[in-house]
């Protein structure tokens, strides 16, 4: 197996362990905890006790959290509006989303391959994710010369997400770049072969 076959099937198989583990520790686990606070409230509805209405917020509550957190997963496994709105529209929806002000250069409207928008949406999402409130960021992406490039500067990757989506551009024949001062560069094959 050659050396990128093998960064796929690694980069493949670490992506599916991801996924079982957000839903394991996610979804998961809320639904189980709201199905537990409803049995809870079931009885005490049964016997005329009382708290059954605040076990039953309690469960609404989590359930909306899990909603929330399949919603996170979703998103990363092709998240609509990216095949809706192509790449430009939904990083225009994570910055409305952002926890703080998001300024945009240059963002491009043609479409690229789904592997493309994915890869360069993915970035600028985890890129975006733990944002300060008072932390401004700045996104551009452009297309020259067969590349797409896509940069956030006042955007942050941990070790582990520069490890995952570095694996996932690398297998893609992009490349993935984090700065000293906060800032992210992604660069990835327009054309995804």
């Amino acid at each position: 197996m050659g050396s990128l076959a093998r960064r796929v099937v690694v980069s493949t198989d670490a992506e599916r362990k991801r996924l079982e583990r957000a839903l394991h520790d996610g979804a998961q686990q809320r639904l189980v905890a709201a199905s537990a606070t409803l049995g809870l409230a079931l009885k005490k509805l049964h016997a005329g006790e009382p708290g059954a209405e605040q076990l039953v917020e309690e469960a609404t509550a989590e359930l909306q959290l899990c909603v929330e957190d399949l919603r996170d997963l979703a998103r990363d496994i092709y998240p609509a509006v990216l095949a809706e709105r192509g790449l430009a529209g939904a990083i225009h929806e994570l910055a409305r989303k952002a926890h703080g002000p998001v300024d945009f250069g240059e963002l491009p409207e043609t479409r690229f391959p789904e592997n493309v928008e994915l890869a360069a949406y993915l970035v600028v999402c985890a890129a975006l994710h733990d944002l300060p409130e008072d932390a401004e960021a700045a996104v551009t992406a452009h297309a020259t010369n067969g590349e797409l490039t896509v940069e956030v500067r006042g955007g942050a990757l941990d070790g582990r997400q520069l490890e995952d989506l570095g694996g996932r551009l690398s297998a893609l024949g992009g490349s993935l770049e984090a700065g000293p001062e906060p800032s992210v560069r992604a660069t990835l094959p327009a054309d995804g072969a």
